[in-house]
């Protein structure tokens, strides 16, 4: 009888477990860790379910960009360079924003993906991308009229606060290799069954979520914002990249000084070649948002004034100038609420202004 009660204890906390997983997944957490709907990041990453953004990939503008592999000799207006924002980071409808610059400035648009060099920063180091085709000779194949260089803000510092360096080069055979064989995905969710570790997890972290910001020490911040500004369940909560932070202590006069010289340097050396620059440094989402932040304990991002008043010599696509006035006059969804990139509004307004003539 003691081996029967005891076979029958297990099986019953077995066939509990089990069942309490199946429906924890079904209610909560399957949305959040796999593919089933496309979404962002973040709400997987901070286990906020009410942030978690629906949307399908659609592409429906006339126009659209070619990347490299697609090239076959015709005239480029305008070649782009960048991190996951130039590659149609965030997914949903019309996520790369080269498709709004060639609709609505009816121009030829290239967009180049980052080649494996040696000082990728968060996966991307868009100058040294720009080198092996300087120096690869296929700059001068293609002569764009103009490039355009994009970079998050919490980057720019460790990309380009330092003296500007084109040595980077690979073969010719190399680098047609890559390019022909290469597709880029930004989806790098793992496979995981209904029973995981993260339906605990989902519990607990919303449970630590309560008392700190982050979870204590989590990746990912969460924040109440003073209006609805998000078309989500959870519309006036903000969630954040921590590096948003951890990168203000290194944005100072000196630091953006540097990077607005490696741009001054750049453009002096593509204006011989009859190239115009333009450097599109993107808002970070903490930055739009940080004046709807309720009770914010954080201090600002100074990365756009200093740039400001800076003499340049290339052309400065000011983010944060285009985009803050939409967010201030309640427009939702300029940023996705469970990633920390744009939507197609923030890449349609942005080229509704910025010009290419």
């Amino acid at each position: 009888m003691k081996y029967r009660k005891f076979t029958i204890f297990v099986l019953s906390f077995l066939l509990f477990f089990v069942l309490l997983n199946l429906v924890v997944w079904k209610c909560c957490t399957e949305v959040l860790f796999t593919k089933k709907y496309d979404g962002g990041d973040f709400a997987r990453m901070g286990y906020a379910l009410g942030s978690r953004q629906y949307r399908k990939v659609v592409n429906d503008l006339p126009k659209r960009h070619i990347s490299l592999r697609e090239y076959d000799g015709r005239k480029v207006d305008v070649m782009t360079i960048g991190d996951s924002f130039s590659m149609g980071g965030g997914e949903g409808r019309n996520s790369y924003y080269q498709d709004f610059i060639s609709t609505i400035n009816n121009n030829s648009v290239l967009n180049i993906y980052p080649y494996p060099t040696g000082d990728r920063v968060a996966g991307f180091s868009p100058i040294s991308t720009l080198a092996v085709l300087i120096n690869n000779g296929d700059l001068d194949r293609i002569k764009p009229r103009y490039i355009l260089i994009e970079s998050v803000v919490r980057y720019c510092i460790p990309r380009y606060g330092k003296e500007l360096d084109l040595s980077a080069t690979d073969s010719p055979a190399a680098i047609r290799r890559y390019y022909a064989e290469t597709t880029y995905r930004l989806d790098y969710l793992p496979k995981v069954g209904f029973i995981n570790d993260g339906n605990f997890k989902f519990f607990y972290y919303n449970l630590l979520y309560r008392f700190s910001d982050n979870g204590f020490r989590g990746k990912i911040y969460r924040r109440k914002l003073s209006k609805s500004l998000f078309s989500a369940r959870a519309d006036d909560e903000l969630l954040f990249f921590y590096e948003d932070l951890t990168m203000l202590p290194y944005i100072n006069s000196r630091t953006v000084g540097a990077v607005n010289e490696t741009f001054n340097r750049l453009a002096d050396i593509l204006g011989k070649k009859g190239i115009k620059l333009y450097f599109m440094p993107i808002v970070d989402k903490y930055d739009l948002y940080r004046e709807f932040i309720v009770d914010n304990p954080y201090p600002e991002n100074r990365f756009f004034d200093e740039l400001r008043r800076l003499p340049r010599r290339y052309t400065l696509i000011d983010t944060k100038a285009i985009l803050l006035p939409m967010v201030r006059a309640g427009e939702k969804d300029v940023y996705f609420a469970d990633d920390s990139h744009w939507t197609w509004k923030a890449a349609k307004k942005v080229f509704e202004t910025v010009r290419f003539p």
